[in-house]
């Protein structure tokens, strides 16, 4: 059961999926969104392929899901100052769940409205704020946690794992932003696997398999676009990004862009 809950550990919560697919929008003033799409249909799909179906309960091994909510819980479970304004954005976010385990398919898809790219500034750090005090909550839950197997339906139920305020799946992308431009900075090997801890050994292996998508629709036609791995579309208004994990942490600049506008 151990090495099971290992593999979900890795799989959920330090990216070992298929791909991950991240949106902005913000071709619209006041209606734009963030949006992060994790497919973790491979993940199941290896687990099955070494034997971890035979560890399943029924309960787990047969379930299917299609479900939104909202991920207010995120922002209201774990303390901290937040304004009105910050709280906003997990209170109109969502996450759309479908799962399918006899079928292998398990898809996550969270959306968070900004107005703006400046509000979008603004919404990576409140993020940042709450993930960095999700993580001292969820090692004090672990800690209660330890040697508890109940926990594993959990672990493979994102509609539990993630409404109940036990954090996101995702960290926020490393962004610096202006009025003018967005810039995803480089980011080496040791600060990609620091992110993931320990467990980043045992994912080591899936590295080529994880791919990073990102599409930007801008509020008004590029200047300027750098980056190895990004590209503009024909009328300058979207930017394209797509790399690999592996990728990424053997080549820091492969997974930075900076998009002028």
């Amino acid at each position: 059961m151990k090495q099971l809950l290992f593999l979900f550990s890795i799989s959920v919560f330090f990216l070992s999926s298929c791909s991950m697919q991240e949106e902005i929008d913000l071709s619209k003033e006041g209606n734009g969104y963030y949006q992060i799409d994790v497919d973790m249909s491979a993940m199941l799909e290896m687990m099955k392929s070494m034997g971890g179906s035979e560890k399943m309960p029924d309960s787990v091994a047969k379930q299917k899901k299609d479900t939104t909510f909202s991920l207010a819980s995120m922002i209201d479970s774990v303390g901290g100052n937040f304004t009105p304004e910050d709280k906003a954005y997990f209170h109109n976010g969502t996450m759309h769940v479908k799962m399918d385990m006899p079928e292998n398919k398990m898809n996550m898809v969270m959306r968070f409205p900004v107005k703006n790219v400046m509000d979008l500034k603004n919404f990576f750090r409140v993020w940042t704020q709450v993930d960095s005090l999700n993580k001292i909550k969820k090692q004090q839950e672990q800690a209660l946690e330890q040697g508890n197997d109940n926990s594993m339906p959990n672990m493979m139920d994102p509609s539990k794992q993630f409404s109940n305020g036990s954090g996101l799946p995702v960290k926020p992308s490393p962004y610096i932003i202006t009025d003018s431009s967005i810039e995803r900075i480089a980011r080496s090997k040791e600060e990609i696997t620091g992110d993931m801890g320990e467990q980043a050994q045992g994912a080591a292996m899936f590295m080529g398999q994880i791919s990073m998508m990102t599409t930007i629709k801008l509020p008004r036609p590029a200047k300027r676009v750098e980056g190895k791995n990004a590209k503009l579309s024909e009328d300058k208004r979207s930017l394209f990004f797509s790399a690999t994990m592996q990728e990424m942490m053997d080549d820091a600049a492969a997974g930075a862009f900076k998009v002028i506008f």
